[in-house]
């Protein structure tokens, strides 16, 4: 079945992209997408789905963390795989984006991928907003077991049963196999692009 807006593993980074990366944001940003291209796109094509879920996850937490606000001046912004990596940080989002993207690169079916907005409660009890990347491990999830989370507060891929610390799930969306919201045809377009 062919999907519609996929990126294969080719098309998600290539030499023209390193190079833009490394004039724009210097010699580590250009290092770190040929990590992608070298360390997860090549490495991890032929390994189980787990696995690349448990890679990704932690390959992408080492980024920075940064509020939208503090990077691109703005309340709210999603930014692409390519900022974010070439920033080297970025907000839930970006980590969320980043991970969707290189999975699916991997060759993940995207309807096992979901954004999820949820509420975090954080290690002095404060109850946040924050956005998750959900895997659905069966079609048709039954169970808090069904569904692995991978997150940037947490760098284990552990199932929802096990994420005392998500205290609810508010929506969880996938435009690539969905109905798409305004950002997520913007960063569709923008990902199109490889948008710097």
């Amino acid at each position: 079945m062919l999907l519609l807006n996929t990126l294969n593993a080719e098309e998600l980074i290539t030499k023209a992209l390193e190079q833009r990366a490394g004039q724009k944001y210097g010699k580590h940003a250009e290092n770190r997408f040929k990590d992608i291209d070298k360390s997860l796109l090549e490495k991890l094509k032929n390994i189980s789905e787990l696995r690349k879920l448990n890679f990704v996850n932690t390959w992408v937490n080492y980024t920075h963390y940064a509020s939208d606000m503090s990077v691109y001046k703005k309340r709210d912004y999603w930014a692409t795989l390519y900022e974010f990596v070439g920033k080297n940080r970025g907000d839930c989002e970006d980590y969320t984006i980043a991970k969707y993207y290189i999975l699916k690169a991997l060759g993940i079916n995207p309807h096992k991928m979901k954004f999820a907005y949820v509420i975090y409660q954080d290690s002095r009890g404060r109850k946040l907003s924050h956005m998750v990347l959900v895997y659905f491990k069966v079609p048709k999830p039954k169970n808090k077991d069904d569904l692995l989370i991978l997150g940037n507060n947490n760098r284990l891929v552990l199932p929802a049963s096990k994420r005392p610390d998500i205290v609810k799930v508010i929506k969880m969306i996938n435009g690539d196999t969905g109905p798409a919201s305004k950002k997520w045809k913007q960063l569709t377009v923008d990902m199109k692009r490889k948008k710097l």
